[in-house]
This record gives C-alpha cells, structure tokens and sequence, in this order.
C-alpha cells in the first residue's frame, strides 16, 4: 500500500505550479487520511479524503476517491463513480485525472462516450506532462474514432512519447504496428518497440514479444522462446500471460535435461513432471475437449471458480466429462491456466 501513498505525491507533483499551493495543502485531514491508507484502514482513509474532497474541495482528495472506487479500496469497484470524481478532479488540473476522465469519455462509462470531449481532455494531460495521452489521442485517429481515420498522424502523435522513452507510449506504437490499420502494419517495428518496453521491464511489452514469437513475425525466435516471455509477463502478474502460459505447459515438450517443468509459487517451490498434477490438469484440456480448445480464454472462468471452489483434479476430470459440460463445452479450456490463478503463481524457467 505504500505504492499507493507514492501514487498520490506523484499526483501531487503533477499539478500546474499555479494550483499546487492551494490543491496540495496538507490539511490535518488530508495527512490522517494518507496515513490511514498507508496502513490499509481503508474506511478512515476514505472518510478522510471524502471529507477533504467536499469541505475544502481538495482536488487530490478526490482524485484519490477516483482511485479507491476504480481498485476497489474498501469497497466495491464502481467505474462510474470513479469516473465522476476523476473528472471532478480534472476539472482542478490534475493531469493524470484529466487523463483517466478521456478515457471514461471514450468509453462512456459515466455519460454517453463523446470521442471529441476524450479528445480535449487527453489533449489536456498531455500538455500537462503526461505524455502518453498524445498516445490514446492517437488512437482515435488510427481507429477512426470521432474523428476521419489518419494512421500516420496517430503514429506522429505517439512517437515523441515513446522516442524520450515512456513505456506506455512504447507499448503503444508497438500496438499501433502490431494492430492498427492495414497501411501501417510492420512486425518489425512492433518488435522494435516492444523490445525497447521490455527492456524497463514491462510485463505488457514481454506478453506481446511472446505473441510476435509464436506467430513467427521475428525472425530466429523459438517457440521456447515466446514462452519465455510469456512466463516473464505472468512473473510480473499481467494476467493475459496466464493463459498463455497455462496453453505453453500443455503443448511444452519435457526437458531433455530433467524431463522436469519448474514452477516457482509464490508461497512454495514446487517442481512438477509433465505426468504430475499440472501435467495432468494441462493434458486433460486435450483429452476431453482438443488441443484446439486451449487457446479459447472465454471458457476459462468456470474453471477458475471450480478450482477456486476446492476441486481436486480427480474431480475436476470427472467434472469435465459430465453431460451438463460436454453438452456445451464450456469447462476448464485452459485448466493450467486455473491452476496458476488459484495458486498466484510466478513462474522461473530453471535450466
């Protein structure tokens, strides 16, 4: 929790000099509050900031009701109500609120999206300091979005971000050649800047190295490899590389070596065969349903709550072959993928 007093001195430091006496008086109020986080008293803390945010219309305190609202602090998540102190927030100049509140108007979160108005207040945060907003302006230009469809501005708008080395911005213009529209596409490039956000150390920028690997868009890659940084993106908890690397154990060949998969937990080691239980769980996808099927994340919720609901993987078996799943193939599609979830798994590769 201490990142997320760090969090708000950031936030603080982000404010317009004009503002940042007024908006950053550390009332008694505003210290307890913090304090009160820092310490994971999520009720004191809220109290503190709400009170904060509606006496002395502290515009940190209300970003950080933002926040609690969107993490779920104390409380259950409500995008919408994030979204509406967020936008209070950037209303008083803080640059990541301002920020955030495009994002809630390009996804109409707390009113009707309106790309124009995600617009000006990306356009807002950028100027600001935060740079990467030129990134998501970008975006609304890549996918036509409110706006007529104009790749190489989108591209022009990112770059500089990317260029002085933000990761987001990274991350984005590896997406934009990765995904964006037809006349731009270039592996290459994605590569390129994937690799340069993987080199901070970006869980998101290891996933889709992994992605380009396994598609064999980057020349000399093996498909070892792409799971190496799939296993990579999971030990830094992005959770789309769970699945990834839940499908990797099932298709993995065992080490010549130790004919062993290692697999560090993040309460115990444990070192599992491929004919151990994750061996079993991961082949017991392409026993029942095909090997095909474990590449479809949209089934691997139920399996997550059963493993979740104390399932062994006898049961978990018997489970899967029962009418009422079979009939529909809705069961575990990626049951390795469960298991790393149930168990918060980081993973190390150990040669």
């Amino acid at each position: 929790m201490k990142n997320a007093v760090l969090i708000f001195l950031c936030m603080a430091m982000l404010l317009p000099e004009e503002n940042a006496n007024a908006q950053t008086d550390n009332t008694q109020i505003m210290k307890d509050a913090q304090a009160a986080l820092a310490a994971n008293d999520y009720e004191k803390a809220f109290a503190g900031y709400h009170a904060a945010a509606n006496d002395d219309k502290n515009v940190l305190a209300q970003f950080s009701l933002g926040l609690f609202y969107q993490n779920g602090w104390g409380r259950a998540v409500d995008k919408a109500i994030a979204c509406q102190w967020f936008e209070k927030a950037a209303q008083g100049g803080i640059p990541t609120a301002q920020h955030l509140t495009g994002i809630c108007f390009e996804e109409g979160i707390h009113r009707p999206a309106d790309p124009a108005i995600a617009a000006n207040w990306f356009q807002k945060a950028a100027q600001a300091g935060h740079t990467h907003s030129y990134c998501h302006l970008g975006n609304l230009y890549m996918i036509g979005k409110g706006f007529p469809k104009d790749p190489m501005k989108a591209l022009a708008l990112c770059h500089p971000a990317a260029q002085q080395g933000a990761i987001p911005a990274q991350i984005w213009m590896g997406k934009f050649y990765l995904q964006g529209d037809a006349s731009i596409q270039d592996m290459q490039e994605a590569y390129r800047w994937f690799e340069a956000a993987a080199q901070k150390h970006s869980p998101e920028a290891f996933y889709y190295l992994g992605i380009l690997m396994e598609k064999g868009s980057s020349q000399g890659h093996t498909p070892q490899k792409a799971r190496q940084m799939f296993e990579q993106a999971a030990a830094l908890k992005y959770v789309p590389a769970y699945f990834q690397t839940g499908k990797g154990f099932y298709t993995a060949e065992p080490d010549p070596l130790t004919n062993i998969e290692r697999v560090k937990f993040a309460d115990a080691h444990v070192a599992l065969d491929l004919d151990g239980h994750a061996g079993e769980v991961a082949k017991l996808l392409g026993a029942v349903f095909g090997a095909a099927t474990v590449a479809n994340q949209d089934y691997a919720g139920i399996g997550l709550t059963k493993a979740d609901e104390g399932l062994s993987y006898e049961q978990l078996a018997t489970y899967s072959t029962t009418p009422v799943f079979t009939g529909f193939h809705k069961f575990i599609t990626c049951i390795g993928y469960s298991i790393l979830r149930h168990f918060r798994f980081t993973f190390h590769r150990i040669t």
